[in-house]
């Protein structure tokens, strides 16, 4: 079932199962998405790798989706602290007060999956409650709509996390290799070094990318954030001082997405061609180690970049960079009328931590 072109402004409890990358940015990322797409929505709570928010389906479909870091978002029909009980009697639980008759009235087919954060309540096998549910919910049916482990009409899951269980239907869930035909190493233009495709998602969704608006990434190298925001149908700036990055950038493109808006020229992030036009960036700038920073020291080219955002970004607009661990980037960025809205460490590599950081200008 597709939501994508749904825009029903009633808001229900969903939840976002989240991959385990980092504690935060994963949630940082889902309602950035929303809030780019001003998206109605209210956080209720989180946990580890689990984000429950009361939104449309539609905001669901769209934050699931466009997180990169997002492995499936599910409207709820049941919730419970998780208690002892049997499988058999958990099943009956769960599925005694859903009206699956209406739920399902357009379907012919069902699937139930159940996945659990960690080794959350590992006491129930996954498979026997996947089975005595679907039973159930077969008996409810009088079995008109069957069992389909392939193309199901409609899935339901249930997520046990470390404080609850939750049961409800599937909105959207991310197929299995999704981004593996973008890694850096099978673009028609490679050059090493570059961000892998997860990592340019989540810092052009942290940068509130929206497709009302463009993205401009001013280190733009050969073109891995602004794939990633041509591929969720923004608008894209690209800049490099290396004219083979630019070219580099428009092959890689030309071959994913050749009919989305985008530009990629030469320029220098040092001189911005904009003023107060901007509203989202989001970039990886060099850091001076297997990339060239063109004889500058990397905290002097970021405290001259910093300045150069600043008077390109429009009031509330939104700057999204990744650095080396050791830059002092919330110091740079308060010399520059930026306001911090996020700064978090991440484990790229046993040689590289990143500090992701998000600013907005005030």
């Amino acid at each position: 079932m597709d939501y994508s072109n749904k825009s029903s402004k009633t808001l229900n409890p969903h939840f976002f199962h989240l991959s385990g990358v980092h504690p935060e940015l994963p949630v940082f990322e889902v309602l950035s998405v929303l809030e780019s797409e001003f998206y109605s929505h209210e956080l209720l709570r989180k946990s580890k790798q689990c984000l429950v928010l009361k939104c449309s389906k539609g905001g669901a479909y769209l934050a699931a989706d466009r997180a990169a870091y997002c492995k499936r978002a599910v409207q709820i029909l049941y919730k419970t602290a998780v208690i002892e009980e049997s499988v058999l009697k958990l099943a009956e639980k769960i599925t005694r007060d859903i009206d699956f008759e209406d739920l399902m009235s357009n379907q012919k087919s069902f699937l139930v999956r159940v996945y659990r954060i960690g080794k959350a309540h590992s006491k129930y096998d996954s498979m026997d409650l996947e089975v005595a549910i679907g039973k159930k919910i077969w008996d409810k049916m009088k079995g008109i709509c069957k069992v389909d482990t392939k193309n199901p009409g409609i899935t339901f899951v249930l997520l046990f996390t470390q404080d609850e269980l939750l049961f409800g239907e599937e909105i959207y869930a991310r197929k299995k290799g999704s981004f593996n035909s973008r890694r850096a190493d099978r673009r028609p233009y490679f050059k090493p070094g570059t961000l892998e495709p997860r990592f340019a998602r989540l810092m052009a969704n942290l940068s509130k990318a929206s497709t009302q608006n463009f993205l401009l990434d001013p280190f733009c190298g050969p073109g891995g954030i602004i794939l990633e925001g041509a591929l969720m149908n923004c608008s894209v700036v690209g800049l490099d001082i290396d004219k083979r990055m630019v070219y580099g950038s428009i092959r890689n493109l030309a071959h994913y997405k050749p009919n989305s808006q985008y530009h990629v020229f030469v320029s220098d992030a040092r001189k911005l061609p904009f003023h107060n036009n901007v509203y989202s960036i989001a970039t990886d700038p060099p850091y001076g180690r297997a990339t060239s920073t063109y004889g500058k020291e990397v905290e002097d080219l970021l405290d001259i970049f910093f300045s150069e955002a600043s008077n390109a970004l429009v009031k509330g607009g939104t700057l999204a960079i990744g650095m080396l661990d050791e830059i002092p980037l919330e110091d740079i960025a308060k010399e520059h009328n930026f306001n911090l809205s996020i700064f978090e460490k991440i484990y790229i590599h046993k040689s590289l931590t990143r500090r992701v950081g998000v600013f907005v200008k005030k």
